[in-house]
């Protein structure tokens, strides 16, 4: 009779598992339609989003275009009215630039004669030239590219056909002739 048991037993077991088999594919088979009626559902919601996101905005650019043309005298205008004010601020700041660049060389000016004594001002002007006995010639701007830069003084002695320096670290004295 065990065996009678166990045979039943295993008939029961083999039929629970074909009824839970057939529930596991009906409840999977349920739950695919489920999802696929999810995912139309979404679908649609999705292009309703997108037919009302266009209707909005169609009706936005109608508006806008509306109260363009309503508003097209007033904005030109305005456009005008900017523009001469545009033009206007841009020959004022070029004034004033040209001011400045005038008041600038003028201050320039102004520094360099400070800084140049009168007497060198009126010396500039003149066309000096050193002549020896013998007839050689020197302007005070060969003179002053004989020397070195660091010279601060200069004495010329034709007699002596020498030009004599002095600087803050040294003196020396060149040949004007040769």
């Amino acid at each position: 009779m065990p065996a009678l048991k166990d045979k039943a037993a295993k008939a029961a077991e083999k039929t629970a598992k074909k009824a839970g088999a057939g529930v596991r594919k009906a409840a999977e088979k349920k739950k695919e339609e489920a999802a696929a009626a999810a995912e139309t559902i979404r679908d649609q919601v999705a292009a309703e989003k997108i037919e009302a996101k266009k209707s909005v905005r169609s009706a936005g650019r109608k508006v806008k275009e509306a109260v363009k043309k309503a508003a097209a005298p007033a904005a030109e205008k305005i456009d005008e009215i900017k523009l001469a004010g545009e033009i206007e601020a841009g020959k004022a700041k070029a004034r004033n630039t040209r001011k400045k660049a005038e008041t600038k060389e003028k201050l320039e000016d102004v520094k360099k004669t400070v800084r140049t004594p009168a007497r060198k001002h009126a010396a500039a002007k003149l066309n000096i030239n050193i002549q020896s006995q013998m007839g050689g010639t020197i302007t005070p701007e060969e003179i002053a590219a004989r020397v070195p830069k660091e010279a601060t003084d200069v004495y010329v002695k034709v007699e002596e056909n020498k030009i004599y320096w002095v600087s803050p670290q040294n003196v020396g004295s060149i040949d004007i002739w040769e």
